[in-house]
C-alpha cells in the first residue's frame, strides 16, 4: 500500500478506535528512511465538523512539530495532511523497545535504571509542561528505549487523538460541544478521568509507570 504516492507501508504496528499507525518507508528520500504514518478518523460524521478538526489537527501538528524539532526525546514530525476525510501524521521512527516490553522480559528494569528512566523523562515532561502541552497518555507502552543510546523517547501525544473525537453543537458548527477522554485505565488520575487533566496527572502516570 502507498500512501500519497509516497510512503510505502511496510506493516501495522497498531489499531484504536481513532486510526492506525503503520511503519512504512518513505520512497521520496533518497534513503528510503523509515517512518511511523498514522491514519486517523474522526469519530463524527457530520461534515460540519471537519473545518473545526481540520483547524484543531492542523494546530496540534504545528505544536508536535516544535517539541520534536527542540526535544531528542520526543519524536520529529516529518509531515501532515488530510486526504479523503483521514488526517495523517508522519513521524520519526523510533528504533528500540518499549518500557511495557522491557518489563515483561525475564530481566525487568531494576530500581537504579527506573530511577534513571524518571529523571530522564522528568526533564522531558519539564519541557513540555513549559510549553503549555499535556501528554495525557502516559505508560510504559509510550516510551520506547532508543536502540542505540538507551535513552527514553516519549512518543503518541494524546492532543490529536482528543481532535478526532471532537463533536461540535448541533447549531454552532464552529463550536466544539463535547471531546472524549483521552487516556489509558490504570494510569489516568482521577481528574484526567473525568476530562480535565493537568501537568500534575502526568507525574500520577508516570509515577504509576514507574511502579
Amino acid at each position: 500500500m502507498l500512501i500519497k504516492n509516497q510512503y510505502q507501508i511496510l506493516n501495522t504496528l497498531g489499531e484504536g478506535g481513532f486510526g492506525t499507525a503503520y511503519l512504512a518507508e518513505d520512497s521520496h528520500m533518497p534513503s528510503r528512511r523509515q517512518c511511523v504514518v498514522k491514519e486517523l478518523k474522526p469519530i463524527s460524521d457530520n461534515q460540519e465538523d471537519y473545518p473545526l478538526i481540520q483547524e484543531r489537527f492542523q494546530r496540534e501538528a504545528a505544536i508536535l512539530e516544535q517539541l520534536g524539532e527542540n526535544h531528542p526525546q520526543i519524536p520529529r514530525l516529518y509531515s501532515y495532511f488530510s486526504e479523503d476525510q483521514k488526517f495523517y501524521l508522519v513521524q520519526e521512527w523510533i528504533e528500540g523497545t518499549t518500557l511495557e516490553t522491557l518489563a515483561s522480559q525475564p530481566n525487568p528494569p531494576n530500581e537504579a535504571m527506573m530511577r534513571s528512566l524518571l529523571t530522564s523523562l522528568l526533564q522531558v515532561l519539564d519541557y513540555v509542561h513549559g510549553k503549555g502541552i499535556i501528554h495525557r497518555d502516559i505508560k510504559p507502552e509510550n516510551i520506547i528505549l532508543r536502540q542505540v543510546t538507551g535513552e527514553p523517547v516519549l512518543i503518541d501525544f494524546g492532543a490529536v487523538r482528543e481532535t478526532m473525537g471532537t463533536v461540535t453543537a448541533g447549531n454552532s458548527p464552529m463550536a466544539p460541544a463535547s471531546s472524549i477522554v483521552i487516556g489509558t485505565p490504570g494510569y489516568m488520575s482521577s481528574e484526567q478521568a473525568t476530562g480535565r487533566p493537568v501537568p500534575a496527572s502526568e507525574l500520577y502516570s508516570l509515577a504509576l509507570t514507574a511502579v
